[in-house]
């Protein structure tokens, strides 16, 4: 929840309200006058009280840089700003106290800081000896012992943080020493003069940020040893059980091993505790899968496997069938089994090495930019041999062409193993979830073969019919032609091939001048943490659902013929069709509102197979786009004239004339204006801003939209019955309800009296009128 705060004025907070966040431009800095606040953004996590002034370490820099949460209920005092140190010449003016109140406070934050930097420190120095200390301990007693102890490429690489030399830590003492200094001194010394108080504020928001910077760094190195550690599909602490149920089978004393897995187990706890602590970040993990793994090893009768299996394969038991060490000449077997003629084969091979050899593989030099290219000109020509191969076999593909159709995986020269192993144990899952049908794209290309779906549309926005009528048009093809062309499958997969995968392919990755259309380690996180299973994309859809109930519904014309019931409108939900494509992206893509010309038709929206973002924030931003394009294309020319009253026609009249509406302050203006700037004019983009934070916060109470904006999102995008009367509670809620309550009470009126009317002549109501009825009651 956000707050709206008044300038030069005193502000109530309400608990758990964010006050100022991360990337927000800065224009007011605040002093707390009562309550406490915590300060916190990636690598940085602490709490400041009253006294303290928030938003000073972001002077001079334009924007904020960390969020500033209300931690209990607080009452701030919030200053105008320009973004400049200078403005402190401003509060001294107003009270030569605030100036004092303003350095010791940044004393307190300095040295608080500084704590948290040395307990991350410590952190990262200790896990990396424990680390190093287990892994290799574990190795020897392997070879020792004649057992295996899984190797993890991860591990072996391994190298200690490297300490920062800048630091200044005698600066960092001397203000410490300063903050003991008697309050009365420091007022006296600091409101003496402008320059002395603006230097030392200066000098210490230096060294937060320098300290910020090295606690960033830490951070990153203490996130990925917990990746190593646990978070990974391979890690440490698997590893170590694994290799101590080995033992146990293999009738080895496995003792030291369990004493080591209890350290490994208490660094994963300090580790999760260090980094949501002093660092603001929150570890997910499988608590569920350690507690068994453990529990098997005090119970090994329990464990999986049971007592036959030998010990010394124990810790090679893989969920998949396919070993990594398998995967011999990847390229090869999918060039092979595509049947990709011999000149294209051998050149695109080569070009994979020359990708290959890149030292930097995201290089913008003229070379590498020829080569990317040269590399997707062939590549899709060649996905399209190799599905239609597989399409048409009646055997099961090789998994290396199974992972290069559903996932992008060309190569096992170009990902780590440990990559691919996740890649081997990823599940596909069932496309019809519970709502949106999700596709991978295999899956996606065989409906389209099987003609289950048309053909998407291409850059031009043109279907596969209108594609062919307008080559008919130019006589660029005949009418017989056109027929054939129609019912051919090959010709409507290559189609999509070349029009929709190839375009979006690109753009959903997010990397538009480095895109190359497959897997590679320097371009991937964390494939298993981002996959994006079909349950986990349905999963998010259904809760949007719960939020904005009517997202996906739209009025169509019944066409039941029904004596006693003539012409009638109903609603209809439809939940588009979710396309994942082969890539690592953080993008996502709104594709078509329907498939062809029917109103009640599915929309199609693009998601990247591997997810480097928030979901839920992703799946808001889609659908606020569906929306928009949904109602533009019900409304046809009409979707901006105000007089026809819709979505886009009230949205687009506020974008156009806000500048002289009354309701929004100069501030929000301003705001506007910049947000306008930054989706470079485009309409939807600006709803879809605004709808992210009608679905993500407002539906949570908080007031993040202008009062306009509110009453048009739930006038058109209502929330669920619950989440209404939860916040009609707040008069600013209730008044922008109001719109929809009347006009839904007005629907109800309108369906009870044709309900009766209809029970008097005694019609029999098709279930479709009867949801619909149930829809205006929601």
């Amino acid at each position: 929840m956000k707050a709206e705060l008044k300038k030069g004025s005193i502000n109530h907070i309400i608990q758990d309200t964010d006050i100022y966040e991360a990337g927000e431009f800065l224009d007011s800095i605040a002093m707390v006058v009562k309550g406490r606040i915590r300060v916190h953004g990636y690598g940085l996590n602490l709490v400041v009280g009253s006294g303290c002034f928030l938003g000073i370490r972001d002077l001079n820099r334009g924007a904020h840089g960390v969020t500033y949460t209300a931690l209990t209920n607080a009452v701030i005092y919030v200053f105008p700003s320009s973004g400049a140190m200078s403005d402190l010449r401003g509060i001294m003016k107003i009270n030569k106290d605030y100036v004092a109140l303003m350095v010791v406070g940044l004393h307190r934050s300095l040295a608080e800081q500084e704590r948290a930097y040395e307990e991350l420190q410590e952190a990262a120095e200790g896990s990396y000896e424990m680390t190093f200390r287990i892994y290799h301990k574990c190795r020897q007693l392997a070879q020792e012992t004649g057992t295996v102890f899984e190797e993890l490429a991860a591990v072996e690489k391994l190298h200690p943080f490297d300490e920062p030399q800048m630091l200044s830590l005698d600066k960092v003492h001397y203000y410490q020493a300063c903050a003991k200094v008697p309050m009365d001194v420091q007022k006296a010394f600091y409101g003496s003069s402008a320059e002395i108080c603006i230097y030392h504020v200066r000098e210490q928001v230096g060294l937060l940020h320098q300290l910020h910077d090295y606690s960033k760094s830490l951070t990153e190195y203490l996130s990925q040893m917990m990746h190593y550690l646990i978070l990974d599909g391979r890690n440490l602490y698997l590893a170590v059980s694994g290799f101590a149920q080995t033992l146990q089978r293999a009738g080895q004393d496995a003792s030291g091993v369990m004493t080591d897995l209890d350290e490994v187990i208490d660094r994963i706890n300090s580790l999760e505790s260090v980094l949501q602590k002093r660092a603001d970040v929150e570890c997910v993990i499988d608590r569920g899968t350690m507690e068994e793994t453990y529990y098997n090893l005090l119970n090994p009768s329990h464990g999986t496997g049971g007592p036959d299996v030998p010990g010394d394969t124990l810790a090679l038991v893989e969920d998949c069938g396919v070993d990594v060490s398998e995967l011999v000449d990847s390229l090869g077997t999918i060039l092979s089994f595509g049947e990709i003629e011999q000149e294209r084969a051998e050149r695109f091979e080569d070009l994979v090495a020359q990708f290959e050899a890149l030292e930097d593989k995201e290089s913008s030099t003229d070379e590498a930019r020829s080569l990317r290219r040269n590399l997707m000109k062939d590549y899709y020509p060649i996905y399209e041999k190799v599905f239609l191969k597989d399409y048409q076999s009646a055997e099961e593909a090789p998994t290396e062409v199974e992972l290069f159709l559903r996932y992008g995986f060309l190569s096992e020269r170009l990902l780590r193993e440990d990559m691919i192993e996740d890649l081997l144990t990823l599940d596909q899952g069932s496309i019809y979830q519970n709502g949106c049908h999700v596709f991978d794209m295999k899956e996606w290309l065989t409906a389209v073969m099987d003609g289950d779906r048309m053909p998407s549309k291409n850059e031009f926005d043109m279907d596969y019919e209108e594609f062919l009528r307008d080559k008919l048009k130019n006589k660029e093809i005949t009418e017989e032609q056109k027929k054939s062309l129609l019912k051919s499958r090959k010709q409507r997969l290559h189609f999509e091939v070349m029009n929709m995968f190839r375009l979006t392919h690109r753009l959903v990755s997010g990397q538009i001048v480095s895109f190359v259309p497959f897997l590679y380690t320097e371009g991937c996180s964390n494939l298993e943490r981002n996959f994006l299973s079909k349950e986990k994309v349905s999963a998010a859809f259904n809760r949007l659902r719960r939020i904005d109930y009517s997202v996906f519904y739209r009025e169509v014309l019944y066409t039941g013929e029904i004596s006693g019931i003539k012409k009638e409108f109903i609603q209809v939900e439809v939940c588009p069709d979710v396309i994942l494509m082969p890539t690592v992206g953080s993008r996502d893509i709104m594709w078509q509102e329907l498939s062809g010309r029917k109103r009640d038709s599915e929309g199609r929206l693009i998601l990247p197979a591997f997810l480097e973002g928030d979901l839920d924030k992703t799946v808001a931003h889609l659908a606020g786009s569906f929306r928009w394009e949904l109602c533009r294309t019900m409304q046809g020319v009409y979707w901006n004239n105000i007089q026809y009253k819709s979505l886009t026609s009230e949205y687009s009249d506020f974008l156009q004339f806000y500048r002289k509406n009354r309701d929004l302050s100069d501030d929000r203006k301003e705001k506007l204006k910049l947000q306008i700037q930054k989706h470079r004019n485009n309409s939807r983009e600006i709803f879809a801003a605004d709808y992210m934070n009608w679905i993500l916060h407002e539906s949570q109470g908080g007031m993040l939209l202008s009062k306009p904006v509110r009453e048009i999102m739930a006038t058109y995008c209502p929330f669920t019955q619950e989440l209404r009367q939860n916040l009609q509670e707040q008069p600013v809620f209730m008044n922008a309800m109001a719109r929809f309550e009347r006009e839904r009470a007005k629907k109800c009126k309108e369906y009870d009296m044709k309900f009766r009317v209809w029970e008097k002549d005694q019609v029999e109501v098709p279930p479709e009128i009867v949801h619909t009825k149930e829809f205006y009651e929601r």
